[in-house]
């Protein structure tokens, strides 16, 4: 596979590395596409955004049903 055929490698706010980014949750905010390890810490996410950018809130464990 080419260079310019690779999928982009996207690091998601959790810290994971996502190299299909379009099968996880993800949001727009201040104008960026923000991707998350489950729907779960996207859920907590959108609760208090800042904070959980900044560290302050706890990813949540188990996964949203």
């Amino acid at each position: 596979m080419e260079q310019s055929e690779k999928q982009p490698v996207i690091k998601s706010v959790c810290g994971g590395i996502l190299t299909e980014p379009d099968k996880y949750p993800s949001v727009d905010f201040k104008d960026e596409r923000l991707y998350f390890c489950t729907r779960a810490c996207l859920r907590v996410f959108k609760e208090n955004p800042q904070a959980f950018l900044d560290g302050e809130v706890e990813h949540p464990l188990e996964e949203d049903a």
